[in-house]
């Protein structure tokens, strides 16, 4: 190589260099500063690695964050809530997190309740004699809703308290809400079953919630019998029993029950 090509590459190799020291002063000037690590104890960011668990008093306190964050989810999803129903977690940039406080009713109760699962798995481990047998979680009782209250105790207490219209509003509303989960059993059968349970002490009540359950099973069979059984039973009204167990065998004419409560009213005994 003549010295004048290479006087040349060796120009064309410090050109290329410079081009690529700019480009990366360049590229690193964009980068935002790297915040140094935050002093021990110091609460992280929230979008930060968790920070070490504090004041767990039902997990071993050595559970590593990963497991207590999942263990967390787990709760809340079976009760349908987020983190600040049990801890204080403020929304905002400015908002106060400190999951380790005691402040909030709602995380003691958690306790308790984490407390009675693992009771109670372990009473089932033992007394089964089965090294894994079926086991309860939060969401055995919740199923979603933070008060696991079944939808008959609501409606009754709806209706003591407020009266009929408003218990049939809160049904719907519940329906809604919730219809399609596991929170409530709105099936054909669950107002029936709830009916036959008012109809001794509030036939009309009863009534009120088979014809509610009509609206959503119109060819419900099972609930124009229920109904005649009311009337005839509980409001001693054998024409509205009649009318209604013809209802029925409209919709079920094989209904054998339907059938021999049809006779037994037509023919007086």
């Amino acid at each position: 190589m003549k010295r004048s090509q290479l006087f040349q590459a060796i120009a064309q190799a410090i050109a290329f260099m410079g081009a690529v020291l700019i480009v990366a002063a360049s590229v690193e000037a964009r980068q935002p500063p790297q915040q140094p690590p935050p002093a021990q104890g110091q609460p992280q960011g929230r979008g930060g690695p968790p920070p070490a668990p504090k004041n767990l008093q039902v997990l071993p306190k050595d559970t590593p964050a990963q497991e207590v964050n999942a263990r967390m989810q787990v709760i809340g999803q079976s009760l349908g809530v987020r983190c600040e129903y049990c801890h204080v977690d403020e929304p905002g940039p400015d908002g106060r997190r400190d999951m380790s406080a005691d402040e909030k009713p709602t995380k003691n109760t958690a306790r308790v309740m984490m407390r009675l699962t693992e009771e109670i798995n372990t009473k089932l481990a033992s007394g089964l004699g089965k090294a894994n047998p079926v086991s309860v979680g939060c969401v055995t009782c919740h199923r979603g809703v933070p008060i696991p209250k079944q939808l008959p105790a609501i409606l009754t207490d709806a209706a003591a308290d407020k009266g009929m219209p408003a218990a049939i509003a809160q049904y719907r509303d519940l329906r809604k809400q919730y219809y399609g989960g596991m929170a409530y059993d709105f099936s054909e059968n669950a107002l029936i079953a709830f009916a036959n349970r008012t109809a001794a002490a509030k036939p009309d009540d009863a009534i009120q919630w088979l014809q509610l359950n009509l609206e959503f099973y119109p060819k419900s069979a099972r609930s124009y019998l229920a109904m005649a059984q009311i009337y005839n039973r509980n409001k001693q009204d054998k024409e509205n029993a009649i009318k209604n167990v013809e209802k029925a065998l409209e919709i079920d004419p094989e209904n054998a029950q339907a059938k021999r409560m049809l006779d037994q009213l037509k023919s007086g005994h």
